[in-house]
This record gives structure tokens, sequence and C-alpha cells, in this order.
């Protein structure tokens, strides 16, 4: 069993910890060990007096517009996006928890549908970080959705379908597929896994 599907097993990983795994899955272990060094750097370089919930997402903001430029055509993985310093939305999204975490802070995904944000369990629901708005918090209530917090499995399931749509849109199949199969492997009802399997039979199809 590989470490993926280990912590695929287990209720609420942290976030660094699943997103480095499905890093190794899709691209190799090479960039892990600077990702864990980078986070540990950035991590140390928050600022010591940001102790209430507020100050904690700003100082992420801050660090998000310095070193996690979001892009609609970014990179998705950890590694990718702390080395090239941008990224895909969600995948900055991730990246933020899991410096946030490191940081012991009790900051917190939440989503709808294939959107992440940065929220703060300390905080009543009136500011998130939402990488699609960099200059500023935002109050969730201008989204007109309902948000839902989202574990480490939601959140690489959100990355994983933006992956595989993404490689399909650009004809590498094979990385469709990689993307796929992992998604499999995530804990989800039957109705998503019956959506998910109907993805990779298609996707399988096609390769054929």
């Amino acid at each position: 069993m590989s470490d993926f599907a280990r912590l695929a097993g287990q209720q609420c990983p942290p976030h660094e910890a699943l997103a480095l795994e499905l890093a190794v899955e899709l691209g190799g272990a090479g960039g892990v060990e600077m990702a864990k060094r980078t986070l540990t750097v950035m991590a140390r370089g928050l600022p010591q007096d940001a102790t209430e919930p507020l100050q904690q997402l700003e100082a992420l903001r801050v660090v998000m517009g310095r070193a996690m430029r979001p892009r609609t055509d970014g990179m998705y993985l950890l590694p990718e996006i702390l080395r090239a310093g941008k990224g895909h939305h969600v995948g900055v999204a991730v990246a933020l928890a899991a410096l946030g975490e490191r940081a012991g802070w009790n900051v917190a995904l939440v989503g709808h549908n294939m959107k992440l944000y940065l929220a703060h369990r300390d905080l009543a629901p009136t500011a998130i970080l939402d990488p699609g708005r960099p200059e500023a918090l935002i109050d969730p209530r201008i989204l007109e959705v309902d948000l839902a917090w989202r574990c480490a499995h939601e959140a690489t399931g959100v990355i994983l379908r933006h992956l595989a749509v993404h490689a399909e849109r650009s004809g590498d199949l094979t990385r469709a597929l990689g993307a796929s199969a992992l998604l499999l492997a995530l804990p989800v009802d039957e109705q998503s896994r019956s959506a998910q399997s109907a993805m990779h039979q298609r996707l399988l199809s096609r390769l054929n």
C-alpha cells in the first residue's frame, strides 16, 4: 500500500501530509524535502504577534501575495507551488492551509463545488481568504453560496478533479488517468464513487 493510500484511509490527515504524498504519486519524490524545508522557513517567518484569527488570515494573505501568487492556469501540486511561487487557486488554498497548520494556527479550508477558500475555525463566518481575490480578505456572503468545511480528503479530491480535467484537455491522458485512479482511493459516498468510476472508465476507453 502506498503512503498516499494509507493516508487516504485515515480520518482527517493533515493537509500537508496528504498534499505531499499526492505530489509523490503524480510527480515523484524529488521536491518533497524541499517543500518541507520551505514550509518550515515560511512558518518561522509568520508574525509572532498574530494571535487573533483575523490577523492570522491576513498574515497568510500577505504570504500568498508574495510567495504563492494565484493563477487560473497555474500549478496544482504543493512542491510545484512552493518552488515556482505561484499556482492554481485550489492548490494555493491547500498550500496556505498547510502553512497555517505548520504555524499551529486553527485555519481550515471551506469550499463549494470545485472551489476552495481559507477560513479560521475560531472566527465567525465573516471573513475568508479567497485566492481569486488576493487584494483583501472577503466576506463569504458575497459569494452567495453555501460553504462547507473541507477536510484534506475533500480538498485533495478537488485538486485531483481539476488535474484530471486539465490533463485531459491538454491531451495528457496518462496523467488524467493517474489523477482519476487516485480519486478512487479517497473515501467518498457511493454516488461520488460511481461518478468517479464512470470518469475513470471513460478515460480508459479514450486511451485504448
